[in-house]
């Protein structure tokens, strides 16, 4: 909160619908726990915007391994069991690029994400 820093995250849609509904990776987690997080996100998202943006893609029309661009100095990919870091600009041009396209894609805005995360709240039971 302090930091001064910007965050823009861009997560496939049905991360945050599995994630609602208890189901696939989420499969077992209690209803409280899952309000509890959806009231902490939902808070620190209308808080700290424009600071901190989430957006949300269609992950069935656009795919994305989960990759970390720090500025144009650093990207790192996650290769699922370890991580590769890259230092050259063109490499984080690449990464950098695609991430604008799940932005540009973006099904759900960082505007809009906190009422939906609230709409989304309804669900679980």
């Amino acid at each position: 909160r302090n930091a001064g820093s910007e965050y823009e995250i861009a997560l496939p849609q049905s991360e945050v619908t599995c994630f609602v509904r208890g189901v696939g990776y989420y499969a077992g987690l209690p209803a409280q726990v899952r309000l509890a997080q959806l009231d902490q996100l939902i808070q620190l998202t209308r808080q700290l915007y424009p600071r901190l943006r989430i957006y949300q893609f269609d992950a069935r029309a656009l795919y994305s391994a989960p990759v970390t661009v720090f500025g144009p100095l650093l990207a790192v990919f996650y290769a699922g069991g370890h991580y590769m870091a890259f230092r050259d600009r063109q490499r984080i041009e690449i990464f950098s690029n695609d991430f604008d396209v799940l932005i540009r894609e973006a099904t759900q805005t960082a505007r809009d994400f906190p009422d939906y995360l609230a709409e989304m709240r309804e669900l679980i039971r």
